[in-house]
């Protein structure tokens, strides 16, 4: 009997440390997507207004068209967190950290860029809202995307776009590439530019894993988009348009060989 007591205590002393751990989910579906916040723990400035900034090794911005606000506490190693919320109509707010390169050669004299990331992702609807690698060159210039996760509205509906094709990564998955053009708009040339979008969206949404953005620059060249203009930045991206969220990115390994 003393036995069976003993057993019997070590087992309750020993199933709550069984079932504890990290959760790492994947759902594919949309929000509240994978890692873990108690990854993230800030240390960098905490932002809420438009400014350029540099901290432990990454390049960060906040920025808003005056109609959303927000919040961004950025952390070691590209990591950072945010929240926003919509004014009004027209609201438009982006959080990104990554590498301002200067738009001073090609990407494919930069070397090969990849992003290894896992977000914490929760907009809220209605609205539209975009995980994405992001970035922009100059001569030409010309805003692009790399869609992993999406809130409502296709991104490939945007401004009446031109379906170029899609392409396979493998271990990365499957896009679907997206020409459209900008007339008019903000740029980081300054407002009332005129410019064309370069946008590949996943064909199943996911807020964690590997990005070789190199990649989809090539792809998109074979398909006819001019990726001959100077790097202005990589960057991984959270953005809002009509709508509020949170979002975490807990991982942003930039990685660039030659």
């Amino acid at each position: 009997m003393k036995n069976f007591k003993f057993i019997w205590l070590s087992l309750l002393l020993i199933l709550p440390i069984l079932g504890c751990g990290d959760i790492n989910r994947n759902n594919n579906n949309g929000n509240n997507e994978s890692g873990n916040g108690d990854n993230f723990t800030g240390g960098g400035p905490i932002i809420t207004g438009n400014v350029l900034g540099t901290y432990d090794g990454y390049d960060h911005e906040f920025w808003s068209n005056g109609i959303a606000t927000g919040q961004m506490t950025v952390g070691a190693k590209g990591t950072f967190q945010c929240n926003w919320t919509s004014n009004g109509q027209g609201s438009n707010i982006l959080f990104r950290s990554g590498k301002r390169f200067g738009a001073t050669q090609p990407h494919n004299q930069i070397g090969n860029i990849t992003f290894t990331y896992s977000a914490i992702y929760n907009p809220v609807s209605p609205g539209q809202s975009y995980l994405s690698v992001y970035g922009w060159t100059r001569e030409p210039l010309v805003e692009y995307y790399i869609v992993e996760n999406y809130l409502s509205g296709h991104p490939g509906n945007w401004n009446s776009p031109t379906f170029l094709g899609s392409f396979t990564i493998p271990g990365e998955g499957t896009y679907q590439v997206f020409r459209t053009q900008m007339n008019n708009a903000p740029s980081i040339d300054g407002n009332g530019k005129n410019f064309p979008q370069y946008i590949s969206v996943r064909t199943e949404k996911r807020s964690s894993g590997t990005i070789s953005v190199s990649k989809h620059f090539d792809e998109w060249a074979k398909l006819g988009l001019d990726m001959s203009g100077s790097l202005y930045e990589a960057m991984m991206k959270v953005e809002g348009y009509n709508n509020s969220g949170t979002a975490t990115l807990t991982q942003n390994t930039l990685t660039i060989t030659k």
